[in-house]
């Protein structure tokens, strides 16, 4: 969600009940980190901050930056979290990380991690395409008391209705807040995702090769389909033989005019549920429909 969920969403779903989070991108001005802290420093409801951990590893200060600040959770994925997960615990903050096959959670259930984060294939962004949503939590669920969340597809309140009923104490909505109307990002964006279907995103790593983004290999990227998608998604070991810093250049043009068919617009498969801009409270409250159907669920089934 690194430039599409900064202060003003996650201050907007908090106060709607949610844990709003700040995806912070791998390398933050400072300024940046100023603007997004001024809108949820004076929160009185719960807000978290995710980071890169590959990022972070070598850099810290951004997680130090905002641990100032006083984050309920911070997240750090894709990477060694040690050293980020360190600092979190010492300033009190509850740490996560999001998991994506055996391996992941097996360092998920060492000490210094407190939610377990099950993100499927599924899932916007980036992470693993090696398992979906369902299996990793029924999997992280048996495997330990930590508390799990549950994220990746999950856009309705029928899927976080699922997901609760599966065994996650929460979950995690990504694609469904893209879209709304306190998420940054152009609005390009957020009329092509508006637009989209369950079959319209792609996973691939040829976004991150075009921009010579430093993502490790396991790591691709699911985004709406485009013309460059369809052009290089499948076609990896020959785009890097040709990428160069002219397409590096392309594509940041691409991203700076929010060129639909060019620039990756990260986007899970709940595309299938976001049709329009919708306030965060809106988006919040839809959600919340889960009581009623597990409610239902069991009276039908008592």
């Amino acid at each position: 969600m690194a430039g599409a969920a900064g202060g003003l969403l996650a201050a907007a779903v908090s106060r709607a009940g949610g844990v709003g989070m700040i995806g912070v991108p791998s390398s933050p001005a400072e300024q940046w980190i100023d603007q997004q802290l001024e809108e949820v420093k004076s929160l009185s409801t719960p807000w978290g901050v995710g980071f890169m951990g590959w990022a972070v590893e070598d850099n810290p200060e951004p997680v130090e930056a905002f641990l100032s600040h006083g984050p309920a959770v911070v997240a750090i994925s894709f990477g060694d979290p040690t050293r980020a997960a360190a600092l979190a615990r010492e300033a009190g903050a509850l740490t996560a990380m999001q998991v994506g096959n055996t391996a992941d959670l097996r360092r998920a259930l060492q000490d210094d991690i407190d939610l377990v984060v099950c993100r499927g294939a599924e899932g916007g962004g980036h992470g693993r395409n090696e398992a979906g949503t369902l299996p990793l939590l029924q999997l992280a669920v048996s495997s330990t008391r930590k508390p799990v969340i549950a994220a990746g597809g999950i856009g309705t309140a029928h899927g976080v209705a699922a997901a609760l009923a599966g065994g996650a104490q929460a979950v995690w909505v990504g694609t469904r807040f893209v879209t709304a109307s306190e998420a940054t990002g152009h609005r390009n964006i957020k009329v092509a995702i508006n637009a989209a279907g369950l079959d319209d995103t792609v996973y691939t790593r040829a976004f991150d090769i075009a921009q010579q983004i430093p993502w490790a290999p396991e790591f691709g990227g699911r985004a709406l389909a485009n013309d460059f998608s369809d052009q290089w998604a499948h076609r990896i070991e020959e785009l890097e033989s040709v990428a160069d810093e002219a397409l590096r250049q392309r594509m940041v043009r691409a991203r700076t005019e929010a060129d639909v068919q060019m620039a990756p617009f990260y986007a899970g498969q709940a595309v299938a549920f976001s049709h329009e801009e919708q306030s965060a409270a809106q988006i919040m409250e839809d959600l919340a429909g889960y009581r009623a159907i597990l409610a239902d669920a069991a009276r039908r089934f008592a």
